[in-house]
């Protein structure tokens, strides 16, 4: 009994120890697989935190529109600069990158919006210097193709705008003002862009920006612009008459800064043309409604005697014309000769898509010493077509009037009705126009 039982004990004590190794290999699994299990959580947490980081978030955006740009897939790498951009909106890199991709496409018009709207968001001094260096950069590339707009000179004042100190600008306005205002003659003022903006109107926006730009910095670099830029040296510069008040109020504007009296004579050859524009209204209306009788009272007025005769004598200031003096309302043309200026309306041959043109007439003839007075009407051409081309003249003389069977010699007026055809003119006088001896003849 006494073998048995230690054989026994000896049995369970080895069971025993089987069973401790056995417990003791589980426990050095479980922690071997806990702790593999924390390196796995720890490592894929860290990576997880590594993406979600924003700066790393928009490092990989970033390469992958350089990437797509490389590949000229321009649209990709701009929406992978706008998806930057969403993680932060003031990423200097973002706006930058994405500058770089439109300049990779060829677009500089789009490359420089970004640079400025980057610059309103960050306040970025580098983005505001790359925005200002494209535009003159442009202006330049203009300039060289002799390709110099009013959009070549708005780039050209944006830049100044943001840097009032860059020599550059002022330069560039200088070489713009050559190019645009100094030419012997130009319709810049009367052109139109692809937008179907007026020039004039284009002209007047720059100017109003110089200004505003002026009275927030005035230095005297830009203020010597403003009046260079306000009195044009081209020997002919036409403009739309609509426009010469915008343009009188411009000059009345800038005056105060003109220290060398160098617009007044522009501005007072646009008053005239202004005042001869109201002058000559109630005559237009006159022709236009077809009723002409009134006509005879406005060429007696004082005003149109007045004008006839400066005119005859040479004594008109400002408002340039010799055999005849046209007037439209469409089209003027300003003439700067030795430095003075000097204006004119523009007649069917300078403006064949006018409404209509007066005439007055400034030759001086006398009947038995009474000054003869003309006036001459020519309506809008018929679907645009220059021919046939009908004048109305109307002349207050002394002339023969057939009175019972006999001429008499006494003031009337005379209506005469002209039709020009490519094969030639045919007309139809009234003598005694509107008197109780009125006659009429063809011819």
């Amino acid at each position: 009994m006494k073998e048995k039982e230690i054989r026994r004990k000896k049995t369970a004590a080895a069971a025993r120890g089987r069973r401790r190794r056995r417990r003791k290999r589980v426990a050095m699994i479980e922690r071997i697989t806990v702790a593999l299990l924390l390196i796995v959580v720890i490592v894929g947490g860290a990576a997880l935190v590594w993406n979600l980081v924003p700066g790393i978030k928009i490092s990989r955006h970033l390469e992958a529109a350089n990437e797509f740009s490389q590949t000229e897939a321009y649209d990709e790498a701009i929406a992978s600069c706008e998806e930057a951009l969403k993680i932060d909106s003031k990423s200097v890199k973002a706006y930058r990158a994405m500058a770089g991709v439109y300049l990779d496409k060829e677009d500089r018009e789009n490359a420089e919006l970004v640079l400025y709207q980057g610059w309103e968001t960050t306040q970025d001094e580098g983005l505001l210097q790359e925005y200002c260096t494209q535009l003159l950069n442009d202006a330049v590339s203009d300039i060289n193709a002799q390709n110099c707009t009013m959009s070549t000179l708005k780039k050209c004042v944006m830049a100044v705008e943001k840097d009032p100190a860059g020599a550059d600008g002022y330069k560039l306005l200088d070489a713009c003002y050559s190019r645009l205002f100094a030419t012997e003659e130009t319709e810049l003022f009367c052109n139109t862009n692809e937008d179907g903006v007026c020039g004039f109107e284009q002209y007047l926006d720059i100017m109003e920006q110089m200004i505003s730009i002026y009275s927030v910095n005035p230095t005297e670099e830009l203020k010597a612009e403003i009046v260079k830029f306000s009195v044009p040296q081209n020997d002919t510069l036409w403009i739309e008459v609509n426009h010469l008040q915008d343009y009188q109020s411009l000059l009345a504007q800038v005056d105060s800064l003109d220290d060398n009296g160098s617009i007044a004579g522009l501005s007072a050859c646009i008053e005239k043309a202004v005042w001869a524009q109201e002058i000559f209204e109630p005559a237009f209306g006159i022709f236009e409604s077809g009723e002409f009788a009134p006509i005879k009272e406005f060429m007696q007025s004082e005003e149109y005697i007045s004008i006839r005769d400066q005119f005859i004598d040479g004594t008109m200031e400002y408002w340039d014309g010799k055999t005849y003096i046209p007037i439209s309302r469409e089209k003027m043309k300003l003439m700067r000769t030795d430095g003075q200026w000097k204006f004119s309306f523009a007649d069917f041959e300078e403006c064949p898509e006018t409404a209509g043109v007066i005439k007055v007439w400034g030759t001086r003839q006398e009947d038995a010493g009474v000054p003869r007075i003309c006036i001459s009407y020519e309506p809008a051409s018929v679907d645009g077509e220059y021919y046939p081309h009908t004048t109305y003249e109307f002349v207050y003389l002394y002339s023969n009037v057939k009175i019972a069977g006999e001429y008499v010699p006494q003031m009337n007026y005379r209506f005469e009705t002209r039709v020009a055809t490519n094969e030639g003119t045919t007309s139809k006088l009234i003598g005694d126009w509107g008197g109780e001896h009125e006659w009429t003849m063809e011819y």
